[in-house]
């Protein structure tokens, strides 16, 4: 998704919603750190928002501008609607959001390294790439990335992201 894509989802988000702050916490949050992000990131036809302070207006936003919308099919590309708590996340990570400021909408998004560590834990193929593609454009600091890492409370999910992350590090060469 193009930024000026994101900026269309954001403001129809928000008159849809009559709602000024979301949570961007996919891959789409790399807009708040860079001008030009990975492909990855441009590829993708969603955005991962989620209305910050109604969250009762969820599955309407869903049914305005989901991936079988007419506001999708129209621009081709669309808002899925999420939880924050969907995402794996590490502690402290709503301290660190980063404002995206589109008119007078907020979207709050997930700090890099936080982004990292989510997508680490989802773990599939995309999200790996993604991950070392903020790695190759010097977007992410691995030493963050294990920091966040161990601020997860069970052994059994840090064992699986540290290695994921290192398998990431080691594709990169």
């Amino acid at each position: 998704m193009k930024r000026r894509e994101l900026e269309t989802a954001l403001r129809t988000a928000g008159r849809v919603a009559r709602e000024t702050e979301f949570f961007l916490i996919g891959s789409q949050a790399v807009h708040a750190y860079c001008r030009r992000p990975p492909a990855e990131v441009l590829l993708s036809q969603e955005c991962d928002l989620y209305p910050m302070n109604r969250p009762e207006i969820a599955n309407l936003l869903d049914a305005r501008l989901g991936r079988g919308s007419r506001f999708a099919r129209r621009g081709g590309f669309y808002v899925d609607v999420v939880t924050p708590e969907i995402a794996s996340l590490p502690t402290g990570w709503q301290s660190r959001l980063k404002p995206l400021r589109v008119g007078r909408n907020t979207a709050w998004c997930l700090e890099v390294h936080d982004l990292i560590v989510s997508k680490l834990a989802v773990g599939r193929l995309k999200d790996l790439e993604f991950v070392g593609a903020l790695f190759q454009m010097h977007l992410a600091n691995p030493k963050t990335v294990r920091h966040r890492i161990r601020q997860f409370s069970r052994h059994r999910d840090r064992a699986r992201l540290r290695s994921r992350l290192q398998s990431v590090l080691d594709e990169l060469g």
